[in-house]
């Protein structure tokens, strides 16, 4: 069995331990453009954000080796993970991501073990490198594809024994939107639950697709920790509203980070 390899007293180190312990709040930047995702980006932080997340659209539509750098020099000390949703070639990809600035590689958990392990390798290159930067590797489990509960659970075991860091439970976008049902009920919930309490003592476990402010309460007080908002902002509604004035994205950002953090 491989496990993280994290030298303690590392940035790397420092990090797992604030996403494992403490509440922490990631926004998807999920626009077309770098320009708008730049402005989404710098909202999300003013209202509070502990990641910034250069999403799936974003990196193909404007490309690695230009919105990584670009977010890094904007935001020089902000964690920026880069939502890559791998499903080969994933140490490669993992390599241009940190090389370019990024902290966080997420790739699917589809692509299996023999991905997981790759990026894995090219992280602890990284941190052997500058242990005085975080790198780190999650492995995203889609749902429904990877579920029910039962099934979830087993993938998110078997990439924690490769060596990730933590495991996003993420209700697919086109599922959702195809069955809003799968939005409105708490499968999305049920599985995270069932993922946090088998694996949440050995790395991250994040909530993303779609969470409303009242079901990332609902998890915050059954001891989930990691929440990821996404272009609804919290509001309980499949709309998407990165095209929003940026005080209008900070107001909802703000708003989503106090609500939970109170619960």
């Amino acid at each position: 069995m491989t496990t993280s390899t994290i030298e303690p007293g590392s940035a790397s180190a420092w990090l797992l331990d604030q996403l494992t312990t403490r509440r922490t709040f990631q926004i998807s930047v999920d626009t077309d453009t770098l320009p708008q995702g730049l402005v989404v980006a710098a909202a999300a932080l003013a209202a509070g954000v502990t990641l910034v997340e250069m999403g799936t659209p974003l990196l193909k539509c404007e490309g690695v080796v230009n919105v990584v750098p670009a977010f890094r020099r904007r935001f020089p000390d902000a964690v920026l993970l880069a939502d890559m949703k791998s499903m080969d070639g994933a140490g490669f990809e993992a390599r241009k991501i940190y090389e370019n600035g990024g902290n966080i590689i997420d790739f699917l958990a589809l692509s299996g073990v023999d991905s997981a392990k790759a990026v894995c390798a090219t992280r602890d290159e990284f941190r052997q490198r500058d242990p005085a930067v975080a790198r780190l590797a999650f492995a995203d489990i889609l749902v429904p594809h990877q579920g029910p509960a039962d099934v979830a659970v087993d993938v998110a075991r078997r990439m924690l024994d490769a060596g990730v860091d933590g495991v996003g439970i993420h209700l697919q976008l086109d599922a959702r939107r195809a069955n809003p049902d799968l939005l409105q009920s708490d499968y999305l919930g049920d599985i995270a639950r069932a993922v946090y309490a088998a694996v949440g003592s050995r790395g991250s476990v994040q909530v993303v697709g779609g969470l409303s402010i009242a079901k990332a309460v609902a998890l915050a007080r059954d001891g989930l920790k990691a929440f990821v908002i996404s272009g609804n902002l919290g509001v309980a509604d499949a709309a998407a509203r990165f095209g929003l004035p940026p005080a209008d994205i900070e107001r909802h950002v703000a708003e989503f980070i106090a609500t939970v953090s109170a619960a």
